[in-house]
């Protein structure tokens, strides 16, 4: 995307994220635009992140690049094999990313220039899911039935968890039979950390429900069901990572038998609500004590934890409260719809938000692997009923923590059990009763960190800015962005991406710096007014206005304008245009359409146009100047040949008729009997005298304009009957 203000300057856009090294100057090159998907990672691997272009097809992206989901991508990426230093265009540029989104080839970035986009707005979302079954890979083990009433259990799962945000999840198609035109029984989109997900995908969608939105920009999911063990034993499923309860997706999964389809739907639903794996310090999904952790199959999903809940911005008022001060507190179990059910507290060591709740395996968590007090260990250790701490992990997942050190058992505290404690033993929390937690604070054995600084850019809405922390001896930083002086809900990374309603009010960062056996330092702030978001044309369209029409007096100019975005590459809301034409320089009164009629002033000289462009949030002043047309030429009047009106009859009169003519023309007239002009005849009617009986006659009109050519045209000859 370019700047509106100087649109020949080069492409300009916020990076959140990087690219990878760049390739070898002989590779062959493409420019790419489209939305940054990505894969949640699942058996240990990292996410996967691709490309969703404008035609509907995906191309993986390879490693080293990073960006937060739905982002919008403007950039370069090398074609795969050896090539010779081109900027692939046109057919070559299609087939070319055809083939990397067929086959799954990961392209690598060269240079990338992306937006990230501004949070959905709040409120409740109804989402709806497509589902077809693939049967080109092997028998579904499945009915229609079986897989429609699985997926019913897990969207109704996450309405019961979303506090409202998602007051209902309907499944809007029967089970669709598709055969993909990618992927096979031996990857399913499943392995190869998801080599195949995003063609599978888009093949299976393009066929079932074409048109259908699954970018994840939409509450619209897709669930392409394959065999059960399709693939081997790597996955599953898989989701796409959403940006919030708001979001949809693809998603592929085996079809499981028992419970196991519906328990690993809701799983893959989480990564499409923007979810990550809850972990423990035993490997990826150890956080078993909720839905994005895994259990053993055919066990239930525990309700959603408070860690998620604040996360999503959905923890209701007298459900958790703040324990870094110290108390002791009576914890309703987390599954409950009332009461207290968690205490949270910043760990002074590292800077982290950790949550406090208490699981009794009642309730919507019955049926769970917890609540089953099994001896068997999953994931490296036990699980169980009673008190658990997690933290938060990464942007959007958990962590289970430890609390029992290297004992089996280490799921949760019950009464009796040890206290756990921080690395630096200055904060404890301790189970007594039932569910009482007791928090116990004790001064730093290195007094506090130092005061510093924090800083960031110029902040302006929709463009994503970083704050950069000086905090010395601080090990970690945690960032709390503030608006007019009040805190923004989960807004607690370095990086903030300001909305248009922010627009001249006041964007803050606070900075505290962590480490171990040391208390916080003091908090460092800053503050700047937010300016309107930049505009920008779209990459790969024209960068200036343009005139068409010919430059003729008399003739009509259009302006054609520039495709006017955001810097997400979307349309600005309330986008208005105006137009402002100028002769040789200076201003046309009252020419402020987008097409303009050329009149006799501008005879040999030069016309040109300004497009000015105007939304609520935005820049002002922002246009883009045509250039100049070559100057206007004589015009050429419009010249029908007249026709004659009335009856040629002697004694009657009959008149010139004109109809067709350039507007304004002037007109002399002179009639003609045969080919010789009667004297005197010279109006725009005539009397027929008897002379005239049984005599053809004519006329002949003349026009003039100021600005055009003088033009003639004479009419038929009409008999003058007796």
């Amino acid at each position: 995307m370019a700047t509106a203000a100087a649109v020949t300057a080069a492409l300009v856009a916020p990076i959140q994220g990087g690219a990878g090294a760049a390739p070898a100057t002989a590779r062959d090159t493409v420019d790419v635009s489209g939305t940054v998907v990505v894969l949640a990672g699942e058996d240990g691997n990292p996410d996967r992140y691709s490309l969703l272009l404008p035609s509907g097809r995906t191309v993986d992206l390879a490693k080293g690049f990073t960006a937060e989901p739905l982002s919008h991508f403007t950039g370069t990426v090398a074609a795969p094999g050896v090539g010779s230093g081109r900027v692939l265009t046109g057919s070559l540029r299609s087939r070319t990313l055809g083939r990397a989104a067929a086959s799954g080839t990961p392209l690598e970035v060269v240079d990338a220039r992306v937006a990230t986009p501004a949070a959905p707005a709040g409120g409740p979302t109804t989402h709806n899911t497509y589902v077809a079954k693939v049967t080109n890979f092997g028998a579904i083990g499945l009915t229609d039935q079986q897989i429609l009433d699985g997926l019913a259990g897990a969207q109704q799962y996450w309405v019961r968890e979303s506090s409202g945000l998602i007051p209902a999840w309907n499944t809007v198609t029967g089970v669709v039979p598709v055969a993909s035109g990618a992927g096979s029984a031996t990857d399913c989109g499943l392995t190869n950390n998801g080599a195949s997900f995003g063609a599978i995908a888009d093949s299976v969608g393009s066929q079932a429900f074409p048109g259908v939105d699954f970018s994840g920009g939409s509450p619209n999911h897709l669930v392409v069901v394959v065999p059960d063990g399709c693939g081997g034993t790597e996955a599953a499923g898989r989701g796409r990572l959403g940006t919030s309860l708001a979001s949809g997706g693809p998603v592929i999964t085996e079809a499981n038998g028992g419970s196991g389809f519906r328990v690993v739907m809701e799983h893959e639903y989480g990564h499409n609500l923007s979810l990550q794996h809850s972990n423990s310090r035993f490997g990826e999904y150890g956080g078993v004590y909720e839905v994005m952790g895994a259990g053993p199959s055919n066990y239930l999903n525990p309700s959603l934890g408070t860690v998620y809940r604040m996360e999503q911005g959905i923890v209701a008022a007298g459900e958790a409260v703040d324990g870094l001060g110290g108390g002791s507190w009576n914890l309703a179990p987390r599954s409950s719809g009332t009461g207290l059910r968690s205490v949270f507290f910043i760990n002074p060591d590292d800077g982290k938000r950790y949550f406090v709740d208490y699981r009794d395996g009642g309730g919507s968590d019955a049926g769970t692997w917890y609540a089953a007090n099994s001896a068997g260990v999953v994931r490296g250790q036990t699980y169980r009923t009673g008190v658990v701490v997690e933290r938060e992990d990464d942007r959007t997942g958990s962590y289970l923590i430890d609390t029992n050190g290297a004992a089996a058992d280490t799921g949760a505290m019950r009464p009796g059990d040890a206290p756990w404690a921080n690395a630096s033993n200055t904060l404890r929390v301790a189970v007594s009763g039932t569910s009482t937690v007791s928090i116990s604070r004790s001064p730093a054995p290195n007094g506090s960190l130092g005061a510093g600084s924090v800083s960031f850019a110029k902040p302006a809405a929709l463009t994503e800015v970083s704050a950069a922390a000086s905090l010395p001896g601080a090990t970690a930083v945690r960032y709390q962005w503030t608006f007019n002086g009040q805190p923004i809900p989960q807004a607690d990374e370095p990086t903030f991406t300001p909305n248009l309603s922010m627009v001249g009010g006041t964007l803050g960062v606070t900075a505290t710096g962590y480490a171990v056996g040391f208390n916080p330092s003091p908090t460092a702030t800053a503050s700047q007014v937010v300016a309107p978001a930049t505009l920008f044309y779209r990459s790969g369209t024209k960068s200036r206005a343009t005139i068409s029409g010919k430059a003729r007096v008399g003739q009509v100019l259009t302006a054609s304008g520039l495709d006017w975005v955001s810097d997400l590459g979307t349309t600005p809301p309330g986008l208005s245009l105006s137009y402002k034409w100028y002769r040789n320089g200076k201003l046309i009164k009252g020419a402020r359409k987008s097409t303009y009629r050329l009149t006799f002033r501008d005879l040999k000289k030069r016309v040109r146009v300004r497009e000015l462009v105007s939304a609520p949030g935005f820049e002002t002043g922002a246009y883009s100047l045509a250039d100049e047309t070559r100057k206007v030429r004589i015009g050429k009047l419009a010249s029908p040949r007249p026709r004659i009106g009335g009856k040629a009859k002697v004694g009657k009169r009959v008149k010139a008729r004109t109809a067709g003519w350039t507007r304004g023309t002037k007109f002399r007239y002179q009639w003609f009997v045969g080919k010789k002009a009667i004297r005197g005849a010279t109006g725009k009617k005539l009397r027929i005298s008897r002379s005239l009986k049984g005599k053809k006659i004519a006329v002949k009109v003349t026009g003039t304009k100021k600005g055009f050519k003088k033009a003639s045209a004479k009419s038929r000859a009409t008999k003058v009957k007796k």
